[in-house]
This record gives structure tokens, sequence and C-alpha cells, in this order.
């Protein structure tokens, strides 16, 4: 017999991995073979070598079938009552189907171990665990393979027995797990080893530890082994001082004209972190006219080279010092192109941010010490307006007088966007330029300008800009504006302007999701053919994370991150494919299977936008609305609010794709009783498993009768009136349940999905009513057992 064949027959005992409580399940498939008796199945299981079942793959079709099948229920009833147990019982296990199935078992634990629900993955992880060797080896194997993140190395290497029963917990041995697994074998060791290292990719510091096979060989090496990200290239700037001459040359209290020639000989050749490192550690620290001959030399020298990046900060040390030279150089800097200055102002943000809080504290006095010297200087006079237009001091953010602040707020957003504007084009090169620039957009979204906001911080990403200490703020702009924010016409209007070509591709990519969402999937197709992520130029993120205080610039590697954005689209435009071709048949089948693709396991990337690093669930503007526009109900018609993320959201998109087919007298009996059971699973989905701020940007959702509450993201909210709306959204959800149970008690009385959805509802409602109508009505159906479970250990323990 071939394997696939095997592989059919065993993938009937492994579908009972979905039998265990949980949401309800996400397809309800047909198939037209037989389903054979658990007897012939583990018969059929007999005859596999551990390495065949360890590439058993669960066969969906069928298990979908199972839980419905007489034969199975036996089955059915005790897996479900080891995962009651776990959940709400003592958390012992009489006879766990590892040990009626022994590794026959396999399959079903393995799709255990990969469960998101932690108990379901402990009952699996535990369960491979006891079958022993070569299963753990083999299983083990795969998981390095899959790569997987958020999978906790504890799960290994805790005893068994405290993971079913935390309150039974030992401490484990450092060793037994190694041997369970079979690395205490030198050869599998090695293999794994390498297997894990090779299935190992660079990430960010953030992601690093959700990577198991980072944990796994930390945990298996040692935590000096590859415990920490590939280090950033460190250069000392202290070796190359570190020579006779420089020690010579720093201990003269006078030099002559050879000592300052080879002093400053030496300065130009110095690496540039060692000419940092001597300025800011060595010849900073000296008090105001106390600096030595040396250093004043190798200052002036620097204060007249027009091209040095140290330029400003060498004239502002001269200056303190009471240097006239110096004090010549900076007057013209600070009364003229104040471009120049933008090295010394940006040491500011670079040193308090990049740790480096001597650099930091030093330029920042610096440049207190020139505004406070020189209040008469262009220089000055700019950062004084800056201050009075902002509200708070260009240096340190003190606040204005109150006169000031009731000043501002008096202006209108077009007031104070003019006052913005008007300062740009008096100080075209000042620092701050980038910093007024986010304020004037801010001012134009305030408006209702939000292209003319959106292009100024394109313009932030793309063009020089100030100092660029304010460049961080424009990226998450963008990303969530193209996500949530401008409409189609608007990303095409910016993407086909000249001065934004460079960020074109990711534009177009906006503009391709675009099409997927509103289910035009030959556009999605047409526009995605050629679209290369990799012409845009690197430097335009690149910048952008270099800017970002979090920034590791050893592992953030930009690059890769527009090759992971092209993967993600090649991935996309296969899934638009299949779901193009379910459109053309446009049957009700075809279009059951549309709606479900969007709500099932990986529909989230049908319309996904990938600029959030992984991160889009908590990324994406959930407060602070005032900031994002996006999510603002104030500037923003709520119902276009609701528009905007129901049209990012997979499971919006499904609900209303399965309320279409429920809308067609087309659609056959047996088709509109599945498709009631997936509304209801997909409500419960997006109630129990997605953020709740995203979950009330698109209430209500398709097919519901509650009402969209404005006071949900008014800035006058208050706890009592969140505590009401999150109430009434909760009811709206249970109000649609407990239509679909209705419409099926009434329309489909038998429907196997009734006690599930009775089930679901006492999940979200807290009510035993839904437990006591599954015992009433429903005795014999497949959640009986847990209801009654679950009512008198509530009763027990409420005494009634």
């Amino acid at each position: 017999m071939q394997l696939p064949n095997k592989r059919y027959f065993y993938g009937v005992l492994g579908a009972i991995a979905l039998l265990a409580i949980g949401l309800p399940l996400r397809g309800v498939l047909q198939s037209a073979a037989v389903i054979p008796s658990p007897e012939e199945a583990v018969k059929q299981a007999e005859k596999l070598a551990p390495e065949e079942l360890a590439q058993i793959q669960i066969d969906e079709v069928t298990r979908d079938r199972l839980r419905f099948d007489p034969a199975w229920q036996p089955i059915v009833r005790a897996i479900r009552q080891d995962i009651m147990i776990l959940k709400w019982g003592d958390n012992k296990l009489d006879n766990p189907v590892w040990q009626r199935y022994g590794a026959k078992a396999y399959p079903l634990l393995d799709y255990y171990a990969r469960s998101g629900d932690p108990t379901r993955q402990i009952y699996g992880v535990v369960g491979i665990r006891k079958l022993g060797k070569p299963y753990t080896t083999l299983w083990l194997e795969q998981l390095l393979q899959r790569q997987p993140e958020n999978f906790d190395i504890y799960l290994l290497t805790a005893k068994p027995e405290s993971l079913l029963d935390p309150n039974q917990y030992t401490q484990p041995d450092p060793e037994a797990w190694k041997r369970e697994f079979g690395l205490d074998d030198p050869a599998v060791r090695d293999r794994l080893v390498q297997l894990a290292q090779q299935n190992t990719k660079p990430a960010p510091q953030a992601e690093f530890e959700r990577q198991f096979n980072r944990q796994f060989l930390r945990t298996l090496l040692g935590d000096g082994a590859v415990d920490q990200p590939p280090p950033r290239a460190y250069f000392d700037p202290r070796q190359a001082l570190n020579t006779a001459e420089w020690a010579r040359l720093l201990q003269l209290q006078q030099a002559n004209a050879e000592d300052i020639r080879e002093a400053i000989a030496l300065y130009d050749s110095l690496p540039t972190p060692s000419q940092k490192y001597l300025l800011v550690d060595v010849f900073a620290p000296s008090k105001a006219g106390e600096i030595i001959p040396i250093a004043r030399s190798i200052l002036q020298h620097i204060a007249t080279q027009a091209n040095s990046e140290h330029q400003a900060w060498a004239a502002a040390e001269l200056d303190r010092h009471g240097d006239p030279q110096g004090s010549a150089i900076l007057q013209n800097l600070i009364n003229g192109d104040l471009s120049r200055l933008h090295n010394l102002t940006r040491n500011v943000y670079d040193g308090f941010f990049g740790q480096d809080l001597h650099q930091g504290a030093h330029a920042y006095y610096l440049l207190l010490g020139i505004v406070e010297k020189y209040p008469d200087s262009l220089f000055a006079k700019s950062c004084r307006e800056y201050g009075d237009l902002a509200g708070y001091s260009y240096f340190g953010g003190e606040p204005r007088s109150k006169a000031i602040l009731d000043r501002i707020a008096q202006k209108t957003p077009e007031q104070r966007a003019k006052d913005w504007e008007q300062w740009l084009a008096r100080y075209p090169q000042h620092p701050g330029t980038d910093d007024a620039t986010y304020h004037k957009a801010r001012q134009l979204q305030a408006q209702g300008d939000i292209v003319g906001a959106m292009q100024l911080w394109i313009n932030m990403m793309v063009q020089p800009m100030g100092d660029r200490d304010a460049l961080y703020l424009a990226w998450p702009h963008v990303r969530t504006l193209l996500d949530v924010g401008l409409t189609t016409a608007q990303i095409q209007t910016l993407r086909d302007r000249p001065q934004n070509q460079s960020l074109a591709p990711l534009l177009q990519y906006a503009l391709t999701v675009r099409y997927a969402r509103d289910l035009d999937y030959a556009n999605a197709l047409q526009a995605s053919e050629q679209l290369d992520l990799a012409q845009m130029p690197v430097e335009i993120l690149q910048t952008y994370y270099k800017a970002d205080p979090g920034y590791d610039g050893a592992v953030n590697d930009v690059a890769q991150k527009q090759q992971q954005m092209q993967a993600m689209l090649t991935e996309q435009r296969q899934r638009w494919q299949q779901l193009q071709q379910w459109q053309q048949q446009n049957t009700p089948e075809s279009r059951y299977q549309m709606a479900s693709n969007w709500a099932g396991e990986g529909g989230w990337k049908n319309g996904y936008l990938p600029v959030w690093d992984n991160f889009r669930t908590y990324r994406l503007p959930q407060n602070d609305c005032q900031t994002w526009w996006t999510c603002d109900y104030e500037k923003r018609n709520a119902s276009e609010i609701r528009a905007a993320y129901q049209a990012a959201s997979q499971n919006a998109i499904a609900l209303s794709l399965y309320q279409d087919l429920l809308g067609d007298r087309a659609t056959p009996a047996s088709l509109r009783e599945k498709t009631l059971y997936q509304v209801a699973s997909t409500l419960l989905a997006q109630w129990e498993d997605y953020p709740y701020g995203e979950t009330k940007r698109i209430h209500p959702l398709p097919g519901m009768t509650g009402e969209l509450n404005t006071l949900i993201f008014s800035t006058s909210t208050i706890d009592s009136d969140w505590e009401a709306v999150e109430r009434q959204m909760q009811q709206d959800y249970q109000q649609r349940l407990d239509e679909i149970i209705q419409e099926m008690q009434l329309t489909f009385p038998k429907s196997p999905y009734i006690d599930d959805l009775l089930f679901s509802s006492f999940y979200l409602s807290g009510e035993r009513k839904y437990l006591n109508q599954i015992l009433e009505q429903y005795p014999k159906g497949d959640r009986a057992a847990e209801a009654k479970f679950i009512r008198d250990r509530l009763s027990s323990q409420s005494g009634s």
C-alpha cells in the first residue's frame, strides 16, 4: 500500500484534533469518501514505521466530518473530557489518548502541539514526549524545520507533570530533556544543532526571543553560544589615541608651531570615531577658559573647515573658551546658512537615543549657550519663533507662557498650518525644518487635507530635510494612512506624482492590496504583475530605522525587509489567483469557499499590507486618535472610519461575503446551514482573538443590528462610558448569535451545530441558561458532557 492511502486512513484518527473544546470549526466541507471505523483506522496506522508516521498530515476534509460520526463519538468524548479536566478540573488524566493509542496517536498529538490554545498545545507536547524516542526526535526535527515563533522551549525542558499541572511544579532536570529527545547521542545532537542553525534567520532584537530555534540552541549550547543577535562591528575609538605622541601632545601646557602641525596632522589621520571621541570625551570636559593648547589648535583647525561635520561643534567649543577666531566663525554660522548647524543639533538626538549621553548633553548645553549669548542671531530668533508656534521651547520642550498657549489654541488648523509654512519659508535651512514639516502636516491633517499631510510625510522620508531627528515620526503616519486612511484614488494620486517615484513601489503595493480587499482580484493581479519592491531605494527605510530609537543596525537589514515584503506579495498573488477562480465560478459553493478563505487560517494575508514589521495588531492606531486621524471621530465621519477599518479586516470581509450568501434565495439549504455556522464562528473569532480597539472600529459587523456609538473615540469619554460601550457591543454580538441559534432551531432543528453555538454563547455571556438548554434540548449532543461538567463545577463553587 502506498503512503498516500495510509495517510488517508490515518488522517481519520488524526482528525480528532479539532474535537476538543474551543471555537467552532472554521470550515465544514463535504467528502465522498467513506469514513472508516476507529478500529480500521488504527489497524492501518499499525502498518506504518515511525518515520512514515511522523510525516503524516491530518486530512482536513475527513477531519471536519468526524465529530458527527456515531462510531467516533466515544473517542470524541474521551478526548474532550481530557481537555475539560486540564482546563477546569484537577489536571489528573486517567487514560489520555497517548496511553490508549500509543504511537498511533502521533499525528493527532502533533496537531495539538501546533495549537494556539495553551491547553491543547501542552496536551500535544506532553503526549509526544510520553511516546518517547524515536517520535520525540522526529517531532523535534520537524519543529526546527518549521522555525516556529512564540513556541516556548519550556514545553520541552519542563517535566511533563509540571506542564499538565502547574500546581505540581518541580525543578526540571537540565539533562533529562536532552535524553528524552535523543540529544544525549552526539550524532543526533550535532545533526539537530546544524538543522537549527540552518533554519535560523537574522531578526531584530525584539524578534530574537520569539524564535524557537534560537531558544533551542541557547538552551542546548549555553547562553553565550547563540544568545545575542549578530553583534555590531565595534571599533574602539581610544585605540588610535593610545600612542606615545598623543600622550605627549595632550600633556603639553605650551605648544610650539611644530607641535601644532603634528597634532593637526595626527587628528586628520584619525578614523572618524576616534576624531569624535577626542572632541567629546577628551576636549569637551574642560571647563570654560581652561582648554589645553593642542585642543585649541585642533578645534581652530576644524572650525575653519567648511566641509567638516564637526565645524559647528568646534566653533561653539572655541566660543565657550573665549577664542575670538572661534566666536567669529560661530557668529557667521548662526547668522548665515543654518544647515551648517545640522550636525551639532543632531548630536543631541544621537547622543541621548544612541546612549552616548555625554555627547548629547554637551551638544545640548553648547546650543543653549549659543542662543543665550547671541539672542539676536538668526538661529536664536528662528528657535524662539519655533517655540512660539509649537507652544514649547525648541530646546528642552519647556511649555510657553499661558498667553502664548491660549493664542495658539484660538487659531484654526488653517491658520496654524499657514504659520508653519511661513516659518519654513523664512528658515529653509534650519535644523528644525523636519520638525516644522511634521507640525505643518499635523495641521493639514486637522483641517482635512489628508493628501497634503501625506505628501509632507513622504517628503520627510525621501528628501533631505533639517537635521533628520524627527524622521522617525513620518513612517508610522505613512504606513497607517496607506493601510486604513487614504482612498484608492488618493493613493493613485500620490503614486503618480514625480517627486514620489522613489516610493512608488510601496504605493503601488498599497494599491494592489486595496484591489484585493475590494474583491477585485483581476486588478490586484494585474497591478502586482511586475511589482518589484527591491526597486525602492534601501536608503528610504534604512534612514527611518536608523532614526528609530530602537534601531539596531546589525539586524534591521532593510534590504531583507523588502525581500520579505516581496515574498509576501508572491504568496498573496497565489491566494488571489485561487480567489479569482472561485469568483469566476460564481456558484453558491464557490462563493462559500471564497468567504471561508477570508475567514480561515491565513485569510489575513489576502488583504495584508506588510509594512508593520509583523506587529500590525499592536501598531495599527487604536488610541491617541487625534494624532493619527484614521480613527478620530471628531475629524472623520463615523461610517467612513468603520468602512476603512472593515475593508482591512479579514473577518469583516468574510462576514460580508457570508451575508451575501444568506441573502441569496438560490443558496441551498445545506449550504445556508454551514454559512450560518461560519458567521457565528467568525464573530466569535473577532470578539475573542482580535484587539478590542480593532473590534470597536469595525462595529457593527455585517449582519449585526447594533449601532455605531460615536462616543467610543470621543476625547471626553470617561471610564464609565467605555464600560457601557463594551457592554453594548457584547450584547450586539450576543444578539446576533441568538438570532443564528433561533434560525437554526427553526429551519434546521436537527443541526449538529446548535449545541456548539449554545456552548459558545455561554462563554460569550457567562449565562448558565445556555448550558441548561444544551442539557435539556440536546442531551445526546457532543457538547452535553462539557455543559454538565461546567454547570456542575459552577454549582459546586457557588453552593447552589
